[in-house]
């Protein structure tokens, strides 16, 4: 394993290292991915599952990592014990994650803003750190950095609802009411889906029409049908 490599992996960097061993065909390809299906995991706010496949693939992990300590990080991370594990290189970033959300509900806006922005720079992945980051940014009145981290998340992740419920606070700030109500309504449809088509690339199942839709005007396909019911009846009356 090279050097930049082993630098990547160092710092927490498991997709850029991941994508560069796939791309050269060199370097512990099996354990990054089992490092970033943990992630995955963590940022889907499924801390047991995580917890369970890093015990599953504990030598893979291995060849990268102390398991037992992961093992370790991911029991506490489960139970929001989130302190000891800051700055370590897998879990930093929802650890970060947890400690924005406790200075959140301690009324710590700007430490928050300052936790969630480390998670996004841990893990550029991490679409709920952004989320969490846009709706900080927000409550503390910086629209523009506000948008911009929502820009982010759904850019990593555009089946997130949460992504358009930040935007449609946005919109509100901003008076953009129409803008709000497209961005609510897409929150509550994306709310509706299973937990696992809330995921980047998940592929979801076509919208059934809605009757009302079927006779709108830009489906102008039953007027002329009543036209030409119309010009039938008229013909042979």
């Amino acid at each position: 394993m090279n050097d930049e490599l082993s630098t990547l992996i160092r710092e927490g960097r498991i997709a850029e290292a991941l994508a560069r061993v796939r791309l050269t065909g060199e370097g512990p390809r099996e354990a990054l991915e089992t490092l970033e299906r943990v992630r995955l995991l963590l940022r889907m706010r499924r801390g047991d599952e995580a917890l369970q496949t890093a015990k599953a693939r504990r030598e893979q992990i291995a060849e990268l990592f102390d398991a037992a300590e992961l093992e370790r990080a991911l029991a506490d991370l489960a139970s929001e014990r989130f302190e000891a594990w800051l700055e370590h290189p897998v879990v930093g970033a929802e650890a970060w994650v947890q400690k924005g959300l406790l200075d959140v509900a301690e009324g710590r806006l700007e430490e928050a803003r300052d936790a969630f922005a480390e998670a996004a720079r841990r893990d550029r992945q991490h679409w709920r750190a952004w989320t969490n980051l846009g709706h900080a940014e927000l409550e503390l009145g910086n629209l523009e950095a506000a948008e911009a981290a929502y820009a982010a998340a759904e850019k990593v992740n555009e089946n997130y609802p949460e992504v358009y419920q930040g935007q449609a606070a946005l919109a509100k700030r901003r008076g953009r009411i129409d803008r709000m109500v497209r961005l609510l309504k897409k929150a509550q449809r994306m709310r509706l889906r299973p937990r696992e088509e809330q995921v980047p690339g998940a592929v979801l199942p076509p919208r059934r029409a809605r009757l009302g839709s079927l006779f709108s005007w830009r489906n102008r396909w039953w007027v002329w049908i009543a036209l030409l019911l119309l010009a039938y009846w008229w013909v042979n009356r």
